[in-house]
């Protein structure tokens, strides 16, 4: 609970969804000659409304190239954004290819994707009170007293065997020290970050808080 004196919008929650996991990359990558292929490393970072609901998601991939000059990464983005180098990315039917001229040690780019949230191992959920009576998050701004935010977080049946046994959630929230009085989080890593507290949930495979 935190015991808030809010003087402009400060509720907005940023949660990633961070679903790590590392993997040797199939028929997508084109092995070199001795038969090492790229290798990958992938999270996926979703970006909710105050009540659970996607605002903006995609995936972030950071690939090490073993030697590889190219790389064909199969995935459905909106977008690609390379944060490694100059590199265009070209688009097919479901895949990602880059030609490199020279290439890097360690790739990464960003997809930028919803389609992943539906089916993460978990379903997202907030609520929100004020001085213990329930109220919507838009009227909080400005408000004096103890604002408790619900973060419920339940275990989706219908993910996928690999997503539900793997996947681990990250949940982050920021809080401005100047607009709040004092802070708890059970169960979370705090950390003051300047004049922002950083709240962190974790929740591992199958878990459900």
């Amino acid at each position: 609970m935190a015991r808030h004196n809010y003087k402009k919008r400060t509720l907005a929650l940023a949660l990633a969804g961070l679903m790590a996991a590392t993997c040797v990359v199939p028929a997508g990558a084109v092995p070199i000659q001795d038969g090492v292929a790229p290798t990958c490393d992938e999270a996926y970072y979703a970006t909710l409304d105050y009540y659970g609901n996607l605002l903006d998601g995609s995936v972030v991939k950071s690939y090490a190239l073993n030697g590889a000059g190219q790389l064909t990464d199969y995935g459905v983005y909106d977008e690609v954004v390379n944060l490694t180098d100059g590199t265009a990315a070209t688009l097919g039917d479901g895949a990602a290819a880059f030609q490199f001229s020279q290439a890097p040690s360690r790739f990464y780019f960003e997809g930028k994707t919803k389609a992943p949230f539906q089916s993460l191992p978990w379903t997202i959920s907030l609520r929100y009170t004020l001085n213990g009576v329930p109220t919507q998050a838009e009227e909080l701004a400005g408000k004096q007293g103890v604002v408790e935010i619900l973060l419920d977080i339940v275990p989706n049946a219908s993910a996928g065997d690999y997503a539900r046994y793997n996947y681990t959630l990250a949940a982050t929230a920021l809080f401005n020290q100047d607009d709040i009085l004092s802070l708890e989080a059970e169960g979370a890593q705090v950390q003051l970050v300047g004049n922002l507290r950083t709240v962190l949930f974790l929740c591992l495979p199958g878990e459900e808080q």
